[in-house]
């Protein structure tokens, strides 16, 4: 019984110093409790150590994989690709006899422009730019109080060197999209100038009145072209980021032609005109 008990003495003992050298603060041994001279609520809970979860770490990374939508990753240089079709007319006929006008503008043309532009961001959403393209600008017209029934579709295509300034806001809350205004100007070189012809016969030209058939005809224009175009433009549209460095664009442009494409007097009879045109902008810019 002696034995017994100088053996749980120091057991109790040991306990007890053990329990209070690993915790700067105190807390009751179980032996202190056992013994009644202490209660189990006297035990201080147990310290919790925030740890990270799995999913909060992959939520953490999620986020920093998505791209911003307050604003993207901006570089210096970005390369934009379009395809622009569009609706091309003539305006300004103004070509008189006599105080007499003798066209009208009758119809309209329509064709693709392919474009690759160099977008160069200064600062913030501010950005100047330039490229290259292929446009081709036309139109329709008839003869007025003419004695046949005649339209003339004219084609005029220009190797064109844009150059643009761009001003785009701030991704929209919540979102992907922006709104982006550009204006500049477009200087062309000419490379293929042509007039399609189609008219009802009367007997004049030709000796087919008897069946009323059309005639038409093509023709290169050569002699009375101006070779250099320069248009101004304005455009407005939507940027949707794809990805950091991946955007869609979606807008509208207009296109007014300020030289006339071919030239006027005696030796150059024919009509007198600007080209216009109106388009839709699609494209992608990395």
């Amino acid at each position: 019984m002696n034995r017994a008990i100088s053996l749980i003495i120091p057991l109790l003992l040991g306990t007890c110093l053990l329990a209070q050298s690993g915790n700067s603060q105190f807390i009751d041994s179980p032996s202190w409790i056992l013994a009644g001279e202490s209660s189990l609520d006297d035990i201080p809970s147990a310290t919790v150590i925030p740890v990270t979860s799995q999913a909060q770490s992959k939520t953490s990374k999620k986020s920093q994989d998505t791209p911003s939508r307050s604003s993207r990753d901006e570089g210096f240089l970005h390369l934009g690709i379009y395809v622009t079709p569009t609706l091309n007319w003539l305006s300004s006929v103004d070509k008189t006899s006599g105080g007499t006008r003798l066209y009208e503008r009758t119809g309209s043309n329509f064709s693709a422009t392919p474009t690759i532009m160099l977008d160069m961001r200064l600062f913030k959403r501010f950005y100047v730019g330039v490229g290259v393209a292929y446009n081709t600008w036309g139109g329709k017209i008839s003869l007025i109080n003419g004695e046949q029934d005649f339209k003339r579709s004219f084609s005029f295509s220009y190797v064109e060197i844009p150059v643009r300034v761009k001003i785009q806001t701030r991704n929209f809350a919540d979102s992907r999209a922006s709104v982006f205004l550009s204006a500049g100007a477009n200087l062309g070189f000419g490379v293929d100038f042509s007039y399609k012809d189609k008219y009802k016969d009367l007997g004049i030209t030709a000796p087919i009145s008897s069946t009323g058939d059309f005639v038409s005809n093509s023709i290169k224009i050569k002699d009375n072209r101006k070779l250099a175009n320069l248009s101004v433009v304005g455009q407005v549209g939507v940027n949707y980021q794809l990805s950091r460095r991946l955007n869609l664009l979606v807008g509208i442009e207009y296109h007014y032609g300020c030289i006339r494409p071919l030239k006027s007097g005696e030796n150059s009879p024919g009509p007198d005109f600007n080209n216009q045109q109106i388009g839709l902008v699609l494209g992608i810019m990395f």
